[in-house]
């Protein structure tokens, strides 16, 4: 029996078992810094731009170590870059409770942020190799990107629970250990790619890329003005998602709902967008991957108008629903595109570089956002701002060209 088999089972559904707990520490991270925040705001009497500069250092370290990562999963076994994420971020998130000033809190978030990196291009990329040509190819990538949802839907109101049960001090040092535990369990079970490819099955947008036994020249994708779109787009769709993640939870608050009840819509965001995953690669064989990526992002600009008139608190669950959805249409579309165009060879540095991209553009949001909050009293100008990026970044995917050859 070959070492990929176990029992009769092909290993790389464990690969992609390995590969969702994984992306689950992202809900972890990503969506559960806005329960924090007033905490934060209360504890120590910073703007809500200066609570929002942590999250901001948390994205750059992430966007830093993603390309990096990225990078070298390329080339080498994903496990050891999952064990270094355990102990890095691990550390980063934990050492929050001792924060006494906002420097320390950038710095730890900073930290945090680098060894996170690794928690999104590496599983990705790891079980499209994995599945590559493969049958069900579509349903294992979307059962990994479905973790960042599974995670909000479970991070972000045990979180609140920790906050309000044990204060946002041991709430950090009970995150970061979480996070260790989690990832050292998935380093365990990862690994590399098949010995060889499968052969192409022929499933449409199952299958996820062109077979080619070549690797493209990198800087010249990079260049391509497929990857140049697609990156574009990522960025504005990871720029809102940032400014949300973090300020949802202080304007529900702000309108006279509870930060349960905000923590908890926070949370179905990422559950309801787990469905959205899944059918986005139904829809996809129907219309295929531009058109299902233009669809859920309009319906992610159509949802934010909702905000502006958020007061009760059926509204924001609304508002879970249809975001979440949309958003969870989205994620797929986004990775099935770049495999789709450039195929597998060089895929993790593609999936690392374009999303590290839309990290360093999205990585402000937040501060900017608090800072159009502090300066007008209100979120009205920032969700603006989200739906008409988002309706550009809408028609950009409807008007992107067909398919690109690979550079050799």
């Amino acid at each position: 029996m070959s070492e990929h088999k176990s029992a009769g089972v092909f290993y790389g559904w464990f690969v992609v078992a390995a590969c969702f707990a994984i992306t689950l520490t992202l809900g972890e991270t990503f969506w559960s810094f806005g329960v924090f925040f007033k905490s934060l705001e209360n504890e120590f009497g910073w703007s809500r731009s200066l609570v929002s500069s942590g999250y901001t250092a948390f994205l750059v370290g992430h966007a830093v170590s993603l390309v990096a990562s990225g990078r070298l999963v390329d080339r080498y076994s994903p496990r050891p870059f999952i064990v270094a994420s355990a102990l890095i971020a691990g550390a980063g998130i934990s050492l929050c409770r001792q924060i006494e000033s906002v420097s320390q809190f950038r710095l730890f978030l900073f930290v945090a942020g680098v060894g996170a990196g690794p928690t999104w291009s590496v599983p990705n990329s790891t079980v499209m190799r994995w599945f590559y040509g493969r049958p069900r190819a579509g349903l294992a990538l979307a059962i990994v990107t479905a973790g960042v949802g599974v995670g909000a839907l479970v991070f972000a109101p045990l979180i609140n629970y920790f906050i309000e049960r044990f204060g946002w001090r041991d709430a950090f040092l009970y995150v970061g250990i979480l996070f260790f535990i989690i990832l050292g369990i998935s380093s365990l079970v990862i690994r590399g790619r098949p010995p060889a490819p499968a052969s192409v099955s022929g499933h449409g947008p199952q299958v996820l890329g062109r077979q080619n036994t070549q690797r493209p020249k990198v800087r010249k994708l990079l260049v391509a003005p497929a990857f140049i779109g697609i990156t574009f787009i990522m960025a504005v769709a990871i720029l809102v998602f940032h400014a949300l993640s973090v300020h949802l939870t202080p304007h529900a608050t702000d309108v006279g709902l509870s930060r349960a009840t905000a923590a908890a819509a926070l949370g179905l965001i990422g559950g309801f967008s787990i469905p959205g995953r899944i059918v986005s690669g139904v829809i996809s064989d129907r219309i295929g991957w531009q058109r299902t990526l233009a669809v859920g992002l309009l319906g992610m600009a159509l949802s934010v108008i909702w905000l502006l008139v958020l007061h009760d608190t059926w509204m924001i669950y609304c508002f879970a629903l249809t975001y979440g959805v949309c958003h969870g249409v989205r994620i797929p579309a986004q990775l099935g595109i770049l495999s789709q165009f450039f195929g597998a060879a060089s895929l993790g540095q593609l999936i690392g570089v374009s999303t590290a991209v839309g990290q360093l553009a999205g990585a402000f949001a937040p501060s900017l956002a608090g800072f159009l909050y502090d300066t007008m009293g209100s979120y009205v100008v920032v969700f603006f701002i989200m739906i008409a990026a988002l309706l550009g970044a809408s028609l950009a995917a409807v008007r992107m060209k067909g398919e690109r050859e690979l550079v050799y």
